[in-house]
């Protein structure tokens, strides 16, 4: 790192971090999987076919397949409640993947360099809560920074979240029992 970034990132930081990451990627094979099978494709070619988009344009793409298709609005209520959880952290997601972190307050917390340039007070976490619609805006004391725990927390959660939107997938028939 450079003299201006502070090392404070350690190895259970990239840990979690690339946990995070990982999540995230597996969450989007389990959209490919799931459009090619109520396409008819192959997954191969879904992977194609959506390589350009970013993870929110994915899961978009997901929902306009599955309204055209014969799959019970359940069952879409269901799938959409899996990936709502991930919409709370794109965000980190994006910072982990194109920011450099640094040291924030209290100590033990770190947060994307991007913060350190201007005054926090400006700084409003968004929540995507509706379609194309940013409506949620959290006041200033909410932080903007993560501490180990906080990344190990959302990491297990993004973790289970996977698994169990996969499950519930392949329990209705939107992928194959054997998928892995």
């Amino acid at each position: 790192m450079s003299k201006e970034t502070p090392n404070c990132i350690t190895e259970r930081h990239l840990i979690f971090f690339g946990v995070i990451i990982q999540s995230f990627a597996c969450h989007e094979v389990l959209v490919q999987e799931i459009m090619a099978t109520v396409s008819g494709a192959d997954a191969t070619s879904i992977k194609l076919l959506i390589s350009a988009l970013d993870f929110t344009e994915k899961r978009d793409a997901l929902f306009n397949l599955l309204r055209h298709r014969a799959v019970p609005c359940g069952h879409i209520d269901q799938l959409q409640s899996y990936f709502e959880v991930l919409r709370t952290f794109t965000q980190l997601r994006n910072d982990i993947a194109h920011s450099a972190w640094v040291e924030g307050k209290p100590d033990n917390l770190i947060w994307p360099i991007w913060l350190t340039h201007g005054p926090l007070t400006a700084v409003k976490a968004m929540h995507d809560i509706g379609e194309h619609v940013k409506d949620f805006v959290e006041d200033d004391t909410d932080r903007v920074g993560y501490s180990l725990d906080d990344l190990k927390e959302i990491a297990e959660r993004l973790e289970l979240n996977y698994a169990s939107a996969r499950e519930y997938a392949a329990e209705v028939g939107l992928i194959a029992s054997n998928a892995a």
